[in-house]
């Protein structure tokens, strides 16, 4: 049903980022209109949400990735760029407007003062526990809209009123023993 066999993209990313894409591809075929993906920091959420974007974007599916931090367009923008992942960006003033572009990164302060994509058919929003009055109301008034969230954290009240599908496919003490993340040190002042 996929040919995430042949695609390159799909061949870089690890088993748990793997089994993450088939969560939530799970999760929309049983009806899931809006989900959660939690990983860890670092684990690579963004990475996974680029593969889907990918897939979307070739099936003509106008995609939106939020963030709610300036720093964050800019960063999320280098890693489509790392795997050839055409798109535009949607912040004020910001030199890489190309709205023709399916796959969109977009501020969310800048998508709340000017509406949202009308003809958006894909939402990813990044950090999702850093809930959004506009996001939340977008979700719950597009039953139509593909929706999947991006966190490390997913306790933030009101998610479970707005996300339907939890995706939760590894931890960080699985990533530092699978050696992708360094053992945590801590210290107090």
């Amino acid at each position: 049903e996929h040919d995430d066999k042949d695609d390159a993209l799909f061949a870089k990313l690890r088993e748990y980022q793997r089994e993450a894409i088939h969560g939530l591809r799970q999760g929309f075929r049983a009806g899931h209109k809006s989900q959660v993906l939690v990983a860890p920091t670092g684990s690579g959420k963004t990475l996974v949400a680029s593969y889907l974007m990918k897939k979307a974007a070739e099936k003509k599916t106008r995609v939106a990735f939020l963030v709610d931090r300036v720093s964050l367009v800019d960063q999320t923008s280098a890693v489509l760029d790392q795997y050839g992942i055409d798109h535009g960006v949607i912040q004020a003033d910001h030199w890489r407007a190309k709205p023709w572009e399916l796959v969109q990164v977009c501020s969310a302060q800048t998508l709340e003062k000017r509406g949202f994509i009308p003809d958006l058919q894909m939402l990813v929003v990044d950090e999702a526990h850093c809930m959004r009055k506009a996001t939340a109301d977008l979700i719950k008034g597009r039953p139509d809209l593909l929706v999947f969230a991006l966190t490390a954290t997913p306790l933030a009240k009101g998610m479970k009123d707005i996300y339907s599908n939890v995706v939760n496919v590894t931890t960080t003490n699985a990533l530092i023993e699978a050696k992708f993340l360094v053992p945590l040190k801590m210290y107090a002042a």
